[in-house]
């Protein structure tokens, strides 16, 4: 299009030139040289340069888009290393990386839907951790989705311990989010800063897995037991992905004590 625009022009200008004789032609030449060729050809350079430098800037967008998308995909890739990265001993059981794709339930008592399930080999019960602590339990399954009944939930409930003093209580969730140990006997030896783990009596997960820190005690004179509150270690309505443990805990002592 710019070819033929600029054929066009100089043809005209050719024309003009031709008309007359050879005094009129000069004079013709150097007054269009000075008020129109000079600055018709500056204009028109100009004009190519705007049309090269849009043709360069559409190209330097579309690689400034191919970047940012690689750079986004390495970021969701470094991401996905740092979640499945667990800073607590798990004795080298199998795992698995999920997302999480949606959430079921109250608000305040949220489960997590994750992207996980029979096809990946996922079962009942199975722990659900973050790269810090627990986060849950599996609850419910289809083909490629499970259900992750999440520890601040109040259907939650976990045999846990003092790592401090190994003393024993049961972690319970109200329906805020608050959780605590339970279960503690008076006089017990536990104390503000105590961390709070997973014991031996968790029908879920392993021993010794991190829950949080007890940040309060909470004594009252018409209860039996204290308890004390535990600000965890793990949020889990601040994650996008969590790591599911491919571990079925040995319970078969109950089968055994059945029959006696």
């Amino acid at each position: 299009m710019r070819k033929e625009f600029h054929f066009l022009l100089y043809l005209i200008i050719a024309f003009f030139l031709f008309l007359g004789n050879n005094s009129d032609r000069i004079k013709k030449a150097q007054f269009l040289s000075k008020t129109v060729y000079l600055p018709l050809i500056a204009s028109i350079q100009q004009f190519d340069s705007l049309i090269d430098s849009k043709n360069k800037n559409q190209i330097l967008s579309e690689k400034l888009a191919n970047y940012t998308i690689k750079l986004t995909e390495m970021k969701n890739q470094l991401q996905e290393i740092k979640n499945f990265n667990i800073n607590f001993d798990t004795n080298n059981y199998e795992h698995i990386l999920a997302d999480i794709v949606g959430f079921k339930g109250e608000f305040e008592e949220r489960c997590l839907i994750i992207n996980k399930g029979l096809n990946d080999k996922i079962k009942l019960d199975y722990p659900v951790i973050a790269s810090e602590g627990i986060v849950g339990k599996i609850v419910s399954i289809s083909k490629n989705y499970s259900i992750v009944l999440p520890l601040d939930h109040s259907r939650f409930k976990l045999g846990v311990m003092s790592d401090r003093t190994h003393l024993q209580g049961i972690m319970k969730s109200d329906i805020f989010g608050n959780s605590f140990m339970t279960l503690i006997k008076p006089g017990s030896d536990i104390k503000v800063g105590d961390i709070i783990v997973t014991s031996q009596i968790s029908s879920v997960f392993p021993k010794g897995y991190p829950i949080g820190k007890v940040i309060k005690l909470i004594e009252a004179p018409t209860e039996v037991f204290m308890s004390a509150r535990i600000q965890t270690f793990i949020n889990p309505s601040e994650l996008d992905q969590l790591i599911i443990l491919l571990y079925e805990k040995d319970e078969s002592y109950e089968e055994e004590l059945k029959n006696n």
